[in-house]
């Protein structure tokens, strides 16, 4: 069962002969160590694996990834894929799935296929599949302000007026930005208020303290712009832990974790309060994240054929809708998928619905081609958050991979 683990004292240290700790984590040259040792900084709590995993299935011939050249992104000089995922990803492991078979998987960096590596905002998706288990059991109506749920935030007039579905689709309208470029941006508030550094003195205490401080005023309607918003999801962790009256890493193992097969015990993290930081902080092998993704290619489906999260709100994410279509393209983001959308914590990169996405910052992704039946999944620890390097290389690669399996 769940259990926790204690935090280290003092600096939190990662590791001491390279003076890696909570402070300088996220360093370019500390990223492949630090991003395989949530525990060692964060309060954390395991989610157990089952008894037994599912086995992977592993195809006769593997996709030989140093056999196909690309274009550079930004240039017209060819290189191979397996250079581009080193060189321009700084991709730690991949995993890459066709019709329910293996047919690569590599590990760099110092990662081995027995790491746990920060999923970052991969998690979003993963996790959010708790919301669509409490629609299904009729606890939640996803129309419902979000704080008929959360009364911790009932007194804040503006949050009265977003429902569950605005937060799903980072749609709440609410005052915020996240451009990790900016050193001034208010994300970076947020950030070292749920843990991600050390606090600064006289700061907010943890994520409901800074809620209600930082984020409590609407400077959209509702509904009508995309606004990429990682606060947001972890108030929907908060709607499950109160409607099924448990906490969110003890959701996760029985309703999920246990059920994907999945073959070492996962990490979650948590903010000083205890909130559960779903919206980037859950830890997995390369393997299980696979496993666990591959319910969005499978309706719900573990890879044994077992229901495990419901068929109708996975099948939601990939119908195309002009108001979310509408929404996107008023935010941030429609560069990297101009007839994109975005629906349950989940990016649909295609006007058709069939090309979906899962991304982290530092180059962390999951591709999913539903008419391909293709699953990429992949740990990285590029330099910066987000750049365009990153996000043409990551859009160049899926491309073409996508080509091989016409």
């Amino acid at each position: 069962m769940v259990s926790h683990i204690a935090v280290p004292t003092g600096n939190r240290v990662i590791n001491e002969t390279l003076g890696i700790d909570w402070s300088n984590w996220d360093f370019p040259t500390h990223l492949p160590y630090s991003q395989r040792a949530m525990p060692d900084f964060w309060p954390t709590e395991v989610i157990a694996a089952p008894a037994s995993a599912i086995a992977l299935t592993y195809a006769e011939q593997s996709l030989d990834l140093a056999a196909i050249d690309i274009a550079e992104p930004g240039s017209d000089r060819r290189m191979s894929i397996d250079e581009l995922i080193s060189r321009r990803m700084s991709n730690d492991a991949l995993l890459i799935m066709h019709k329910g078979q293996v047919v690569h998987e590599s590990y760099r960096d110092g990662m081995t296929e027995t790491d746990r590596h920060v999923n970052h905002s991969t998690t979003k998706s993963l996790t959010t599949l708790l919301l669509g288990m409490a629609i299904e059991d009729g606890l939640v109506d996803p129309q419902a302000p979000l704080t008929d749920y959360l009364e911790v935030f009932r007194d804040l007039k503006a949050w009265n007026q977003i429902t569950v579905q605005h937060a799903l689709d980072m749609r709440t309208g609410l005052r915020y930005v996240e451009h990790y470029e900016d050193p001034d941006c208010i994300c970076w508030s947020y950030f070292r208020a749920t843990g991600y550094y050390p606090p600064l003195a006289d700061t907010h205490k943890g994520y409901v303290d800074w809620i209600r401080s930082e984020m409590a005023a609407l400077e959209d309607t509702p509904g009508e712009r995309f606004n990429y918003a990682s606060p947001m999801t972890n108030a929907l962790g908060l709607v499950a832990s109160a409607v099924y009256g448990a906490s969110v890493a003890s959701l996760l193992e029985t309703k999920i974790f246990q059920h994907i097969g999945a073959e070492a015990d996962a990490w979650l993290n948590l903010d000083p309060s205890g909130v559960a930081v779903t919206e980037g902080q859950l830890s997995l092998t390369l393997r299980d994240f696979a496993r666990w993704a591959s319910l969005f290619l499978n309706e719900g489906r573990n890879l044994a054929g077992q229901q495990v999260a419901p068929a109708d709100f996975i099948a939601d994410i990939s119908i195309p809708r002009k108001e979310l279509q509408a929404a996107w393209r008023q935010g941030d983001y429609v560069d990297m998928a101009p007839q994109g959308q975005y629906r349950h914590q989940t990016y649909v990169l295609d006007a058709h619905g069939s090309q979906l996405a899962m991304l982290g910052i530092h180059g962390q992704f999951c591709l999913i081609d539903l008419d391909k039946e293709l699953l990429i999944v992949g740990y990285g620890s590029h330099p910066a958050q987000a750049d365009q390097v990153l996000t043409e290389a990551l859009l160049s690669f899926w491309d073409c991979i996508r080509q091989q399996y016409v």
